[in-house]
Formats: structure tokens, sequence, C-alpha cells
């Protein structure tokens, strides 16, 4: 994983854990994925904050996607020193 600019300790970033953990890119598909990436959009997350029901990635993880989105987005902004259009430009939408 590339360096991440959301957070630098190897736990999960929602519940702490240390336990099975996977690099979440905060931003999918084919090119937000590289984006992410390439910008330090990542984190860690356990496996039941990521493919659990309530993770990321779960049937009810719309709210806990939504959120890393939003602090994903301020992070970017603030680590970049853009503004929410560049975001726009850069990953389609804004999230906040």
């Amino acid at each position: 994983m590339a360096k991440s600019i959301i957070s630098t300790e190897r736990r999960c970033h929602v519940c702490g854990s240390e336990r099975n953990l996977e690099v979440h890119h905060i931003f999918f598909g084919i090119s937000y994925r590289k984006k992410s990436e390439k910008d330090g959009l990542t984190c860690y997350l356990c496996a039941e904050c990521h493919r659990g029901r309530w993770g990321v990635h779960g049937y009810d993880g719309y709210d806990l996607n939504s959120s890393l989105k939003k602090e994903a987005e301020r992070v970017w902004m603030s680590y970049y020193g853009k503004t929410e259009e560049d975001f726009i430009q850069r990953y389609g939408k804004s999230y906040l």
C-alpha cells in the first residue's frame, strides 16, 4: 500500500483492531482506485469493518462508507492545498 494520508497507523481506521487487516481504497472503480492509491486515500480496515454487514462494502454499510468518503475528501483538500472543485475534477463529485 502506498503511504496513506488518512491514517499512518497499522490498525483498523474505524474500530482500532490490529487483526485481520485489509487495505481499503476509499474511492473505487477502475480509475478512482488507482487515483486513491496514488493520492494516499487508502486506510486499513479489519475484515468486519471492510466487508461485514455494517462495513463499508456491507449490506448496511452506507453510512460508514459515506463518512469515510467525506473524511477523505477533507483530508485530500487540506493535504494537497486544493479546493472542492479540484476534488470534483479528480474524483467526479464532492461527498461533502
